[in-house]
């Protein structure tokens, strides 16, 4: 399906960035904002889908075959729940 086995992995409802080099770009749905993943931080950004050199767009819906506002990231071993419905706050980072 994809060929992601550098940048990133899809685990259920986790997506990993495997690539510490690279960024991730996650494409929501137009009412919420973009997310950007880097080695260190996972955070709201307006950057649009536009093609950049170190960062790999990954839009939602193609990921997770429909519209999805909860899931998770892990970047490095950090791990983030998402929650788009939490306009405020939708980023948390989980603790273990």
């Amino acid at each position: 399906m994809f060929d992601n086995s550098q940048t990133f992995s899809v685990t259920n409802s986790t997506i990993q960035l495997r690539d510490p080099r690279k960024e991730l770009l996650l494409i929501t749905a137009p009412e919420y904002k973009n997310i950007l993943v880097t080695r260190y931080t996972v955070e709201l950004t307006d950057m649009q889908p536009e093609r950049r050199p170190h960062v790999k767009n990954l839009y939602l819906h193609e990921v997770f075959k429909r519209e999805k506002t909860f899931f998770f990231v892990k970047t490095g071993e950090t791990e983030y729940q998402i929650d788009l419905k939490y306009t405020a706050k939708p980023i948390s980072q989980l603790k273990f």
